[in-house]
């Protein structure tokens, strides 16, 4: 593996090392806090949700082009599906304007075929997909040349929505054998390998802190400036002998009290397993429901049962303690991962939310746990015996996910990292990278170190400022950081609703 020495400017989308594809990814849609809290359509959304579900940092995205010319589409990362879809320019949510009021939503980019000279039509109809957090999406299947980070994959196959309750793409970055097609295919990680733009089926994730609005990814390399100490390699697990997912071993959290006394859950105490899923299209993390029952107890923290979510005291947010550390066992070790507790804590409640009566404090914000007992709760899985470790604790890890070798390297984040090392990924014969060596891998990824002790500097980060459209008279409405007040002001305060995050991991 060729190590890469680059400054901060490699941090820029479509700056290489060789055969690896690097670009930023935006919280939110790019230039606005945006998120959503899931499943709560049984019940008529309160204000309060609403302006949670628009305002809780939800999701990470990428600006892609698509066909011949180029059109630019917007497409939330997710690595808890497989499949690349974007919406159809005449998708019914994009054309309808009752839908659009009945889901206070605004389709943010949209595909024309008809424009680009590469289009290929596979199948009109075939695909439909279905989320943890209920939402669906249908159409049909196509081709077209997929430009990412620089980089033009020929030929993609990806959905073409036309029916959606969602108003951006999704970029799927799991295994095929997870794809709604009916016949398997190669998708954009199997492409770029296929077509020799990277040299192992691997990726890496750097999502930063919560106070950032900018991450980068890297497909087929790692950057070793952006974690701490050595990569933990934690083997995959798989479902009756097939991957499906990004799933691995959970096997405790134990959490540091400010009074120095540690609470050790060990995920043995269930009566069921947890495997953990690692997903980056989830905002938040949901973890079983007697290890929230023992958090709620020992933090400052209550349930709403008008919002059907935990809030925590929003002195947590300037505060070192506690900290969370999650463990993940693996070949007779563990691997460890600590969260401090602000990283858990989202002051993105209304001014004009009010706790309930009973409530042990006012000042509430909202929790980065939650309960899996939602998912059964609301019916949309039946039996929840699973952790999800979405965006709130991704932000504290970097982590390479290896589709080739069916296993994750972890490392601490090192948040606000302004330098890059890129090692270029490759498979092949001989011994681990050094900084001053070349060297391929002879069987999954290599044993890397990263920087000795976290950076102490942090300037905040920005994302690009983007533009969404109104269907009903295509005025153009443009977003940056004050973006939140101006949709106020042009859609009004019922507009602000959940699938701008939510749990995109696929059912």
């Amino acid at each position: 593996m060729q190590l890469v020495a680059a400054s901060v400017l490699a941090l820029a989308s479509g700056v290489f090392a060789q055969n690896v594809v690097q670009f930023n990814v935006s919280r939110g849609v790019p230039g606005v806090h945006l998120g959503s809290i899931p499943v709560l359509g049984k019940r008529a959304a309160t204000h309060s949700e609403r302006l949670i579900n628009f305002m809780a940092g939800g999701g990470y995205y990428a600006r892609v082009s698509l066909g011949t010319p180029p059109q630019v589409i917007t497409m939330l990362l997710d690595t808890g599906s497989s499949d690349a879809w974007v919406l159809s320019h005449k998708a019914d949510l994009c054309i309808d304007d009752d839908l659009q009021q009945e889901t206070q939503l605004i389709c943010v980019d949209t595909f024309n075929p008809s424009k680009s000279s590469t289009h290929k039509v596979i199948d009109p109809r075939g695909f439909q997909i279905k989320y943890l957090d209920g939402g669906i999406a249908s159409g049909g299947w196509m081709q077209d040349d997929f430009t990412i980070g620089g980089t033009t994959i020929k030929s993609l196959q990806l959905a073409y929505v036309t029916k959606a309750k969602r108003n951006t793409g999704i970029l799927g970055l799991g295994f095929a054998a997870s794809e709604k097609a009916a016949t398997k295919y190669p998708n954009i990680i199997d492409q770029l390998a296929n077509q020799n733009l990277i040299s192992s089926k691997a990726f890496s994730l750097y999502l930063n802190d919560r106070r950032t609005d900018a991450g980068s990814i890297l497909f087929g390399g790692i950057d070793t400036d952006k974690f701490i100490g050595p990569l933990q390699i934690i083997p995959l697990l798989a479902t009756n002998g097939t991957y499906t997912s990004f799933e691995i071993d959970f096997s405790s959290l134990a959490v540091t009290l400010p009074n120095s006394t540690t609470l050790d859950m060990k995920t043995s105490m269930l009566d069921h397993a947890a495997p953990a899923v690692l997903d980056s299209g989830t905002t938040l993390s949901y973890l079983p429901n007697d290890m929230v029952d023992i958090l709620i107890g020992n933090l400052d923290t209550f349930f709403d049962p008008e919002l059907d979510m935990l809030l925590i005291n929003c002195a947590y947010l300037t505060s070192s303690s506690p900290s969370l550390s999650f463990q993940f066992y693996f070949l007779n070790s563990t691997a460890s991962i600590r969260v401090p507790v602000w990283e858990m804590v989202l002051d993105v409640l209304s001014p004009s939310y009010v706790p309930p009566d009973d409530a042990p404090f006012k000042n509430a914000c909202l929790f980065g746990i939650q309960s899996t007992e939602i998912f059964e709760t609301t019916g949309t899985v039946k039996q929840p015996n699973f952790t999800l470790l979405g965006d709130t604790f991704l932000r504290s890890a970097y982590v390479v996910f290896d589709l080739g070798n069916y296993e994750v390297g972890m490392g601490q984040a090192n948040l606000n990292s302004s330098s890059s090392r890129i090692i270029e990924l490759k498979e092949g014969e001989g011994k681990n990278a050094t900084e001053t060596e070349t060297a391929t891998k002879t069987k999954g990824l290599p044993e890397v170190t990263g920087v000795l002790a976290q950076q102490t500097t942090f300037t905040p980060t920005t994302g690009p400022v983007m533009t969404l459209v109104t269907t009903k008279n295509n005025a153009a409405v443009k977003l940056g950081m004050t973006g939140v007040g101006e949709i106020m002001g042009v859609v009004g305060i019922t507009s602000l609703m959940a699938v701008l995050g939510g749990v995109f991991m696929a059912l």
